[in-house]
């Protein structure tokens, strides 16, 4: 009976093994579900991704798991912190380097051959022959004929001397003089004694070459206009053309307040002093550019510089800075750099725009590629590889060639940098540079 029940005890504890063993290989074969796109996604049941919305699979077969490494975990990082590329990377090169200054500017005349020609003696515009601004004339060119009192009383007084005093040469001398004082060349005056009597208009010429650039002549105040009124003559005739001469004095302008610049023309009165005209001579023209403030130190006199025409494709002048003059206008710091252009150049008007590049070179600094550089607006960034990954680093940039840009803070000769910093671009609030 004893046997019999040991015997039943112990098919009782295989039983009872069995079972737990059981239990052990169905918790052990348990499946776990994970998303394709995100790992650390794991339910017990079937279903889809909280975040994407995919199926969820099996996670793995044989109960290893999906192993997350190093480099997975650097991946499923927010794509706002660090920036993954297999990109060419560069180091910045100490250089001296060959740079180019592009400039704008404007063919201009030399205001030292500007000149003006004035009134020597007061009275009325009979007949104007210069009409129009840049007008050319010449040396001894007719400009206007004007009538003036002044004038007719200096010529009969040397016409008396002559007929009357031939032999008081100083008197007769002193004459002539005042004539030409008053304007009259030589020639006029010897005309004037072979024909023997007066001319009520006089002829004024030019006494240079070139073009007119000012016709405006400013209006005499009526004090003066009527100060330089004639007085009563012994001629007839000229007391009637005096007194039209006073009387026209105070009406010629009416309204022109003093000093106001205006259209010269036939008819109108002239002051003894009064500015007629402006001849420039345009034999010696200048190129005048305007330099940045950055660009100031990179160019002296004497530096050479290349002339361009936009006008005349394949036209190049070669010439030096003959000036250079800083200047502080409007709150903006520039220069002024002019050039003299040669006098037989027949391809350069006044009033003509022209490029110029002025080429020099620089101290020794770091040089990369401009692709290098990326502009975000208030920051110059470049992209520093450290730990595997790119890093934004404002920068300080220089001057820039073709192809080349300078660095002159921001960076180390070691640094590694992306050698083309546009690879990043998807929106400027991408880039976040560490101040």
């Amino acid at each position: 009976m004893k046997r019999y029940l040991n015997i039943l005890l112990l098919a009782l504890a295989i039983v009872v093994a069995a079972c737990k063993g059981d239990d052990h290989n169905h918790a052990e074969g348990a499946t776990e579900y994970t998303c394709p796109m995100h790992p650390q996604v794991v339910q017990n049941e079937p279903g889809t991704c909280p975040i994407c919305g995919m199926d969820l699979v099996p996670k793995t077969v044989h109960g290893d798991g999906v192993e997350i490494t190093d480099d997975l975990a650097f991946l499923l990082k927010p794509t706002n912190t660090t920036v993954v590329a297999n990109i060419a990377t560069i180091k910045p090169e100490q250089k001296t380097a060959e740079a180019t200054i592009k400039m704008d500017g404007i063919i201009t005349y030399d205001p030292r051959r500007v000149y003006t020609v004035p009134a020597r003696v007061g009275g009325r515009i009979e007949k104007l022959f210069v009409k129009y601004n840049f007008q050319q004339i010449r040396k001894g060119q007719k400009l206007m004929e004007v009538y003036s009192p002044d004038l007719i009383t200096a010529q009969k007084e040397l016409l008396y001397l002559v007929q009357a005093a031939p032999e008081d040469k100083q008197l007769i001398q002193a004459a002539k003089q005042k004539l030409q004082y008053l304007g009259a060349t030589n020639d006029q005056i010897n005309r004037l004694i072979s024909r023997g009597e007066e001319s009520y208009t006089f002829a004024i010429y030019s006494p240079y070459d070139g073009y007119v650039i000012d016709l405006n002549a400013t209006a005499p105040s009526p004090a003066a206009t009527i100060a330089s009124a004639p007085a009563t003559s012994a001629g007839g005739s000229m007391d009637a053309m005096g007194g039209g001469s006073a009387a026209s004095s105070t009406t010629t302008t009416p309204g022109t307040p003093a000093g106001q610049a205006i259209q010269l023309r036939e008819g109108m009165y002239v002051t003894v002093g009064q500015a007629l005209v402006r001849v420039v001579n345009a034999e010696q023209l200048w190129a005048e550019f305007n330099v940045p403030a950055g660009e100031m130190n990179s160019i002296a006199k004497g530096s050479p510089i290349q002339i361009t025409f936009p006008q005349l494709p394949g036209e190049k002048l070669q010439a030096k800075v003959d000036f250079f003059q800083p200047f502080f206008d409007e709150g903006e710091n520039f220069a002024k750099v002019r050039v003299y252009l040669p006098r037989d150049n027949k391809q350069v008007m006044v009033g003509q725009l022209v490029s110029a590049e002025a080429t020099y070179k620089t101290e020794a600094a770091l040089w990369v590629p401009k692709a290098a550089i990326l502009d975000i607006g208030t920051k110059m960034v470049a992209f520093r590889k450290g730990n595997g990954v790119f890093e934004p680093v404002e920068v300080t940039t220089g001057t820039t060639t073709a192809k080349e840009i300078q660095v002159t803070s921001g960076l180390k000769q070691s640094d590694v940098i992306a050698a083309n910093a546009q690879f990043l671009v998807d929106s400027e609030s991408f880039i976040k540079v560490n101040n």
